[in-house]
């Protein structure tokens, strides 16, 4: 009875008008829309506002599509240079004139298979490879290598020094910062840390210590603040070491706690040091030490730490100062007098530049405030290293979307220029990363490789990637060695 008037009541109701059809209508006008506005001009405005490209069909185009022909290196014969040769280098059609820097020297066919000598003496590689023959006589060779997130977690650094380490002796990552942002991303060494304030060139605060050669300060703000290193089987020249250094500043005599791995605790004292950079040393003998940890058990204030060094005997060692977001201009943090200090103890032969990914974007348009930039960070190195050599490597290559193509971005080859310009001005090496990587297109061509060679966001190297950089540069290396040696150049 109840379910017969249910239904009695439902007929009752007014009968609903089918929709479907308009709702069809509908969406087949939406995406004959989407498919004309996908068809606009890239850069139309409507009333002075800029209209943004788009493309529905984006997500559904292949990658082989996606990405851009492979562009090969400019020809040996470079002695008639044409204005086409330039669209590798830079738009004219869209850029004003003196907007990016100068167009390349005729000599481009070089760039990226030597390095270029621009010291005012010519001799930077030769004083450099003069110090690589004395280590057959117990010397220790140092490179400092400056750079930003492209190296950062010793990728590239990691297998260059790995590789010459190899040939020419040493044995140990070299230095070591106290604290890091990618220590679990690090294949070099295995390292935890706990209890530590960090100040750093990048990270902003009202004040700060004087920082330390690789652009950080560390101090302890709890007691028992712990730092622990230990060797990685990944590299074979970096699983040991027989000489511990930690270099501090103390207001007053302080007291720590050192292990060697599989020994027992010993305490130790750090003498305070006047305001200027001290060091302590732990040595031991072949096999040397597998892991290695300091404890402080005091938090008071006047006792900064600035890194440790992991070595073993004569060889080449390269120091990776890598700091994210350093453009080079944060560099202007150190002092001087206080990175000379840290110098003294190292004696570096060769110190390396690598900036300019965080200048690098899509929209850039005119790169003179960062040739600035670079300017004053190049003259204040030479202040921070008087009489030593300075390589620059120059920023390597890094696309994104123009409309709905991957491409190198625009900036890239303006910029390298300008850094090959600066490190002419100032008498430094120089080398073209952009077209040793293989020039334009190159960085998404190592993102589609299997394995890959460099992340999606076709900024960065992965450890593979890093591997191939790393030979890359070690190859380079000795090749030049092989050229000095013969008096004559390699090309």
């Amino acid at each position: 009875m109840a379910l017969r008037q249910i239904w009695k009541s439902v007929l009752l109701l007014p009968r609903m008008k089918n929709y479907l059809s308009q709702t069809l209508s509908l969406a087949f006008l939406v995406l004959l829309l989407l498919t004309g506005l996908s068809l606009l001009p890239e850069n139309m405005s409507i009333g002075g506002l800029p209209l943004r490209k788009m493309d529905i069909f984006a997500d559904i185009r292949s990658d082989a599509k996606a990405m851009p022909p492979k562009q090969e290196t400019p020809p040996p014969d470079t002695t008639a240079f044409t204005p086409q040769d330039t669209s590798a280098w830079v738009d004219l059609d869209t850029l004003a004139t003196d907007s990016v820097g100068p167009l390349p020297p005729k000599d481009s066919a070089f760039f990226g298979k030597i390095i270029e000598d621009y010291t005012f003496e010519q001799a930077g590689l030769g004083r450099f490879f003069e110090a690589v023959d004395s280590i057959r006589w117990g010397r220790k060779v140092r490179v400092a290598w400056y750079g930003d997130s492209f190296v950062e977690g010793d990728i590239l650094v990691g297998d260059l020094r790995d590789t010459l380490q190899s040939i020419w002796g040493g044995a140990g990552v070299g230095f070591v910062p106290i604290t890091s942002e990618v220590a679990q991303f690090k294949r070099t060494f295995k390292h935890s840390f706990r209890g530590w304030n960090t100040f750093s060139i990048v990270k902003k605060t009202e004040s700060r210590p004087p920082l330390g050669i690789n652009g950080y300060a560390y101090c302890p703000m709890e007691a028992d603040a712990k730092i622990h290193y230990e060797g990685s089987d990944y590299f074979r020249r970096s699983k040991s070491w027989t000489e511990f250094r930690l270099f501090y500043t103390a207001q007053q005599d302080r007291f720590f706690v050192w292990q060697e791995q599989g020994e027992s605790p010993k305490t130790e004292l750090l003498k305070a040091t006047s305001g200027r950079v001290g060091q302590w040393i732990w040595e031991s003998n072949y096999p040397g030490a597998t892991g290695f940890a300091c404890r402080f058990p005091d938090s008071a204030t006047g006792l900064f730490l600035y890194g440790a060094s992991l070595e073993s005997g004569p060889g080449i060692y390269f120091d990776n100062f890598s700091v994210r977001g350093n453009s080079g201009g944060p560099l202007r943090l150190l002092k001087p007098d206080f990175i000379r200090q840290f110098d003294a103890y190292q004696n570096y032969d060769l110190v390396v530049l690598q900036v300019g990914l965080n200048a690098v974007t899509n929209s850039l348009n005119n790169i003179k405030w960062y040739e600035a930039e670079l300017d004053r960070t190049f003259q204040h190195l030479k202040a921070c290293f008087p009489g030593k050599t300075i390589l620059i490597v120059s920023v390597g290559d890094r696309a994104g979307k123009n409309g709905t193509e991957l491409v190198t971005m625009r900036g890239v080859p303006a910029i390298v220029a300008m850094q090959r310009d600066l490190a002419r001005k100032h008498g430094f090496l120089f080398y073209d990363l952009y077209w040793g990587m293989g020039g334009p297109g190159s960085i998404i061509e190592m993102a589609h490789h299997k394995p890959r060679y460099a992340n999606t966001d076709y900024t960065h190297l992965t450890h593979e990637g890093g591997r191939v950089m790393g030979h890359l540069f070690a190859k380079l290396f000795v090749e030049e060695q092989a050229a000095w040696r013969a008096g004559k150049p390699k090309i």
